[in-house]
C-alpha cells in the first residue's frame, strides 16, 4: 500500500472549503486532478471518506476520522515549506495574530513589544472559533482566544495566557448597583443584553443563566459587544462581560459591575498554535512576543 501525502493533503483542503473548486483553486490544481486524488485516496482507504451534496462535500465518519491525520500532514508540509523558503530568504514576514473580540485590548501591547523589536504584526479580530480554524489553515501565526469545553483539532496546541471573572454589569442607578455580589436570580425581571450568539462571551453567559435557572423577562439580542456597552450605558438592560472590556466605562461611573455568586464564573484565555513539532519560525517569534508582553504588563 502507497499512502501519498498529497493526497492528504487535497483531502484537507478540500475538507477545509467543502467544494472541490474552490480548493482546487487553492491547491492551484484543476477540479478533475483534485477529484482524481480524491478517489484514488477512498479506493486505497476502501471505503467512502466523503459524499457530495447539494452544500458540497461532506465528510463521512471514516472521512471525518481521517481527517485529523490529513491535517496534520498538511501542517507538517507547510511548516517545512517555509523552513526552506526562510532558509534561502531569512527575512521575517509580518506576523499574524488573532483576538477574539474580547481580548482586543491585548493587541496594542504585544505589537508595540514586536515593533520594538523590528517585527511587524497583522492583528485580526473575530470569533474564537473562527480564529482556531484560521491557525488550523495556516492563515494565523496564533491565535489569542476565549478557552471552550471543545477540544482543538488535530495538530493544534493551547496554552494558557490570562484568566478573569465574569461580573454582572448594570446601567447607573439600577437598584443591583451599590451591591458588591448579587445571585443571577436577582435579574429574572430585567432585560437581557447578548452580543452575538456565535461569540464565546455569550455562550459563557448563557450557560451561567441556565446553571442558575434564570430566564430573563426580556432579551435583546445586540450582535457585538460595543453595541452592548452602548445599550447598558442608556440603561436599556443588564449583561454578563468580563471587566476589562468596560473599564473606562467602571472608572467613569457611567455604568457598575457586581460579582456573580455562582461557581464556574472564571474566562480562561489560551494562546493557540500549531503543536511544537510543527511550528514555524514566525510562530515561534510570535509566540515569544506574546508572552514577554504579557510578562512586562503583569
Amino acid at each position: 500500500m502507497h499512502l501519498d501525502p498529497d493526497h492528504l493533503i487535497t483531502f484537507s483542503v478540500v475538507a477545509e472549503y467543502g467544494n472541490i473548486s474552490r480548493a482546487a483553486e487553492a491547491l492551484e490544481l484543476s477540479q478533475p486532478a483534485v477529484s482524481g486524488q480524491l478517489r484514488a485516496l477512498q479506493e486505497l482507504a476502501g471505503q467512502r471518506l466523503y459524499r457530495r451534496s447539494s452544500r458540497g462535500i461532506v465528510l463521512t465518519e471514516a472521512g471525518t476520522r481521517l481527517l485529523g491525520y490529513a491535517n496534520v500532514v498538511a501542517s507538517a508540509t507547510r511548516g517545512a515549506a517555509e523552513t526552506i523558503r526562510h532558509a534561502q530568504q531569512p527575512t521575517l514576514r509580518p506576523l499574524r495574530l488573532g483576538l477574539s473580540w474580547t481580548l482586543g485590548s491585548f493587541a496594542p501591547s504585544v505589537i508595540t513589544h514586536a515593533h520594538a523589536e523590528g517585527y511587524t504584526v497583522l492583528a485580526e479580530s473575530a470569533h474564537s472559533e473562527h480564529l482556531i480554524s484560521q491557525v488550523q489553515g495556516g492563515r494565523l501565526e496564533a491565535a489569542l482566544v476565549v478557552s471552550g469545553r471543545q477540544a482543538l483539532p488535530e495538530g493544534l496546541s493551547a496554552q494558557r495566557f490570562h484568566s478573569e471573572d465574569l461580573a454582572l454589569v448594570v446601567p447607573r442607578g439600577h437598584p443591583l448597583a451599590g451591591m458588591g455580589f448579587t445571585p443571577l436570580t436577582a435579574i429574572a425581571a430585567d432585560t437581557f443584553l447578548w452580543s452575538s450568539a456565535e461569540s464565546s462571551l455569550s455562550q459563557h453567559a448563557d450557560r451561567l443563566l441556565k446553571e442558575s435557572a434564570v430566564l430573563p423577562a426580556r432579551q435583546l439580542r445586540l450582535g457585538s459587544v460595543a453595541a452592548v456597552r452602548e445599550a447598558l450605558m442608556r440603561g436599556l438592560g443588564v449583561s454578563i462581560l468580563p471587566r476589562s472590556l468596560v473599564q473606562r466605562d467602571l472608572q467613569a461611573g457611567l455604568i457598575a459591575s457586581l460579582q456573580i455568586e455562582a461557581p464556574n464564573i472564571t474566562l480562561e484565555y489560551s494562546v493557540v498554535s500549531a503543536s511544537p513539532l510543527f511550528l514555524t519560525r514566525e510562530s515561534k517569534t510570535l509566540l515569544r512576543l506574546i508572552t514577554e508582553s504579557r510578562r512586562a504588563a503583569s
